[in-house]
């Protein structure tokens, strides 16, 4: 048996034995045996996001760091520094 993906800290392990079959692992639970390589995979990439402890820590700062830049986002279309003058000859130029 051989072991292609391991994770240590989710304790999740994706393994081909010996007559070809893939097997995904959880501690000693067997998720799934099969003979398709994708579909363990897939398998092993969802028991990793899963059981990843900081995932809803993360998730939780994203949504925040969405929210802040929405905000300052609406803030520069409405400063009056934002608007471009000009006129003519338009904005800058030497």
């Amino acid at each position: 048996m051989t072991v292609i993906r391991g994770n240590a800290k989710s304790g999740v392990a994706l393994t081909r034995a010996n007559d070809g079959r893939f097997q995904v692992l959880a501690g000693d639970e067997i998720l799934v045996e099969t003979r398709v390589e994708s579909l363990a995979m897939i398998t092993y990439d969802e028991a990793v996001r899963e059981r990843d402890p900081a995932r809803e820590a993360r998730e939780r700062e994203r949504a925040a760091f969405d929210i802040h830049s929405a905000r300052w986002e609406e803030f520069g279309a409405r400063s009056t520094k934002n608007h471009g003058r000009g006129g003519r000859g338009g904005r800058g130029g030497v």
